[in-house]
């Protein structure tokens, strides 16, 4: 929005200069009369507006990430849930959110957003200019509440989904942090023993001229090949964590791979599946319910929602046979990914009318199951890695002390 420096009079004739932001100078009039101020010249004050267009670019380039991102995007919509529903209208709402915010860059795009606002613009149209705060699935969820007159609602659905999501994301990390630093430390344990330790013990070993038992042989050729390889496996290391992520990032094909291969995982292969399907339930009933169409649900399901492509692909199957006039049961029955409870359920969703009611109540029972799996898993996962560990340092104490008990009836 540029910004005017202007020259008024007020009701004493008295003349006064300012500046003020306006979409043009009859909207300057008009706001300067609001003041009881009377304009009689006005300019576009130029190193203001290059300034407000470099400050709304690196607006628009904010991104809220992580938990810290999803934590502002929660406090957000909760005050809104409760200012929109007294009757508190948006653009005092946003001022009260700006007030309320502790974080810069969001606080910017917030004040941005108010000035559109009162500019003329949509909540959602104006949300929508900052995809990395505001993504496609929140900016959707919000134009339907604004369409069908139920934005708490939206507000309340979206705030709930991402403390859904931030609940998973701790289970998870909570789950998994002990059985991680376990895992590193094996790893890093056998890399300084074959690196390091080993290798000398055969260099000690082969000058004795002592015969090694064949376990003795196999570790000390592992060690060798470890010392000698290290920067192979490093660089591949390197390879697979920076190749991954941009293989992801520009080819359709090797993220469906990867997904496809997530599915197959041994033991977490089905934490997965639910997970995706939890994510599909969630975020289509909260859609459907906010005023979306069916087919506009199914399609914003696909914009990175469901957090597997393979699933993904599946949803677009049946969003194209349901505009071709198929119920959604039915066509998602052609899907073989669905599992048989999320069948039932929205096949006894689409008979009663209450398809959101349903989908609610698949992702209730993954709510539910998807924690306690997780704790499963890794109530596996660590006793397996201990025994790895056990089973590393046996075999290499072994292979050491083997030669050694020989050398020693020899000498006796």
């Amino acid at each position: 929005m540029p910004v005017f420096k202007y020259i008024a009079v007020d009701e004493r004739g008295k003349r006064m200069r300012g500046a003020m932001p306006a979409t043009d100078e009859p909207q300057l009039e008009q706001r300067l009369r609001e003041a009881r101020l009377w304009l009689i010249q006005a300019v576009i004050d130029k190193p203001a507006a290059s300034r407000a267009k470099a400050a709304t670019r690196q607006r628009y380039g904010f991104k809220l990430r992580g938990r810290r991102g999803r934590r502002e995007l929660i406090d957000f919509c909760t005050l809104m849930i409760f200012q929109v529903r007294v009757g508190v209208t948006l653009p005092k709402a946003l001022d009260v959110a700006c007030q309320d915010c502790t974080n810069p860059g969001f606080r910017d795009v917030l004040r941005d957003v108010q000035r559109q606002l009162e500019s003329g613009e949509k909540l959602h149209e104006a949300m929508g200019r900052y995809p990395g705060v505001f993504s496609p699935h929140y900016v959707s969820v919000v134009r339907a509440g604004e369409l069908s007159s139920k934005l708490p609602e939206s507000f309340e659905d979206l705030r709930a989904y991402l403390e859904w999501v931030e609940q998973i994301s701790a289970q998870v990390k909570q789950a998994s942090l002990y059985p991680s630093i376990v895992a590193i430390v094996v790893l890093a344990f056998t890399v300084f023993l074959f690196s390091f330790i080993i290798p000398k013990f055969a260099e000690l070993l082969g000058q004795v001229g002592v015969a090694l038992p064949l376990l003795t042989r196999i570790v000390f050729s592992v060690g060798y090949a470890t010392k000698e390889t290290w920067w192979i496996w490093v660089s591949l290391l390197l390879t697979l964590s920076i190749g991954i992520p941009l293989g992801r990032r520009f080819s359709r094909r090797f993220t469906m791979m990867m997904d496809r291969l997530k599915l197959h995982y041994p033991v977490f292969g089905d934490l997965n599946l639910m997970l995706a399907l939890s994510r599909f339930a969630h975020n289509l009933s909260m859609m459907y319910r906010s005023g979306l169409s069916i087919v506009q649900a199914l399609h914003a399901c696909q914009c990175g929602l469901i957090g597997n492509a393979v699933v993904e692909e599946a949803v677009g199957h049946v969003e194209e046979e349901v505009k071709g006039g198929s119920a959604i049961a039915e066509a998602m029955h052609r899907q073989p990914i669905f599992s048989a409870l999320l069948l039932r359920m929205v096949g006894m969703g689409e008979i009663t009318g209450n398809l959101d009611a349903a989908l609610d109540n698949v992702a209730a029972y993954y709510n539910d199951v998807i924690p306690r799996r997780i704790k499963a898993i890794f109530s596996i996962v660590e006793p397996m890695l201990m025994l790895l560990l056990i089973f590393v340092v046996g075999c290499v104490a072994l292979a050491i002390y083997l030669p050694i008990i020989s050398l020693m009836g020899a000498i006796k």
